[in-house]
């Protein structure tokens, strides 16, 4: 890759017109976006004329999850070449969507600019990119469905019950995966987590969405966590909201390292969270909770079980058919840590 000067235009000028394609194909031609940021992101042209912005990076830095697909705009990850680091590389296609890509662009650098290390860098960056796909791909861009607030509600109280305080909340933040499209919802060390939320009429059910989601092959340890949630109107309660949940979380990691608070931010944004909607009107009240240890004869599918041709499975858990596989939150918290003693 030939890499020229830094960019040095304002935030509205267009960083690709004072670039050329390269005359080699396969190769891109790059000016540095800063050159005071520690992170090596580059405003770039390829030989076929499409912009790119391209973020270098250290190999254990990759994403280890899928990448979203953006209307117009293609999310790759390229492999060292010619002595370059790997690169996440977002392009534009759509020529027609140039203003709108400079502006996703200027958003990604933008939320990175105080997060502390390059995998969190990284991982911002994509989650910024799974907000920006939920946008592009023609949604609305307004509040979370009630079935979605749910989902994200589970995930942050197993957040902030079992990983907040066990383990550095920079660990704690970097396991959140589902909202980069992870198929766990938290993955620290060989132990992964995946969160379900149910309202109490459909609590001994729960939804699968692929054959990978409850597959052990590449963990020590794999858990199924429901939260059970109710109307706290319903219940003559208070409750909380998603939006309590979420200030909760907010302020524990408050004086935690800086750029913390981004990272978690842009993460809740590539869940569909926005800080200006109104989720007060909706309350919950936190039922029971269960955990399952998904081992041996768990009843699931997996990628081995399944007949070749066979994709994109889907299928609901019965969760009666479960009660042999139950947990303490002893055995998940010990998990956590790397003790493995306590079952």
């Amino acid at each position: 890759m030939r890499t020229t000067t830094t960019w040095t235009g304002t935030m509205s000028d267009d960083p690709w017109k004072s670039l050329s394609p390269p005359i080699e194909a396969d190769s891109i031609n790059a000016r540095r976006v800063d050159e005071t940021s520690p992170w090596d992101f580059y405003w770039a042209l390829d030989s076929n004329h499409y912009c790119l912005l391209v973020l270098r990076h250290g190999s254990s830095s990759s994403p280890r999850d899928r990448l979203p697909h953006l209307k117009g705009v293609d999310v790759l990850l390229a492999p060292p070449k010619d002595g370059h680091k790997p690169s996440l590389v977002v392009r534009l296609l759509d020529s027609t969507l140039r203003d709108i890509f400079h502006r996703l662009c200027l958003d990604i650098v933008g939320s990175t600019s105080r997060v502390e290390g390059e995998a969190a860098a990284v991982s911002t960056a994509v989650a910024r990119l799974w907000r920006w796909h939920h946008l592009l791909r023609g949604g609305t861009g307004g509040r979370l469905s009630v079935q979605e607030q749910m989902g994200l509600i589970g995930e942050l109280l197993v957040l902030e019950r079992y990983l907040l305080g066990s383990v550095p909340a920079r660990e704690a933040i970097a396991a959140w995966r589902g909202p980069l499209g992870a198929a766990q919802d938290f993955v620290i060390g060989r132990t992964a987590i995946e969160s379900k939320a149910r309202a109490t009429g459909d609590a001994s059910r729960v939804p699968i969405s692929s054959e990978y989601q409850l597959d052990t092959s590449n963990f020590a340890n794999l858990f199924l966590h429901i939260s059970v949630l109710d109307n706290a109107e319903h219940h003559g309660d208070d409750g909380f909201s998603l939006t309590d949940v979420v200030t909760r979380i907010q302020a524990s990691i408050l004086t935690s390292e800086e750029g913390l608070a981004e990272q978690f931010d842009a993460l809740l944004m590539a869940a569909g969270f926005r800080p200006e909607d109104d989720y007060s009107t909706l309350r919950w009240t936190g039922g029971e909770r269960s955990i399952y240890r998904v081992e041996g004869g768990f009843p699931r599918l997996m990628t081995a079980t399944i007949p070749g041709g066979v994709a994109n499975v889907k299928y609901t858990l019965s969760l009666p058919e479960c009660a042999g596989f139950l947990a303490l939150p002893a055995a998940l918290q010990a998990a956590i840590v790397g003790d493995q003693r306590v079952s």
